[in-house]
């Protein structure tokens, strides 16, 4: 069995937070996210959404802060 930490996940938007018992942070994360999807963006679901005002966004990796 793996060995599980109980993880805080925090909305980094909103600042809910969520206790977790996962055997890693991202598992923990994946768990809390589960109400997102994601799929490749047809053309028409890209001019519909921009035209509304949402910003493309670039993927950066998570900041942790244990890291210094």
């Amino acid at each position: 069995m793996t060995p599980t930490r109980i993880y805080m996940v925090t909305d980094a938007e909103g600042g809910s937070k969520h206790l977790v018992r996962a055997a890693s942070a991202a598992q923990a994360v994946a768990h809390v996210s589960r109400r997102f999807t994601a799929q490749v963006a047809s053309q028409d679901d890209l001019v519909e959404i921009v035209v509304s005002g949402v910003k493309v966004e670039t993927y950066a990796p998570a900041r942790s802060d244990d890291q210094t």
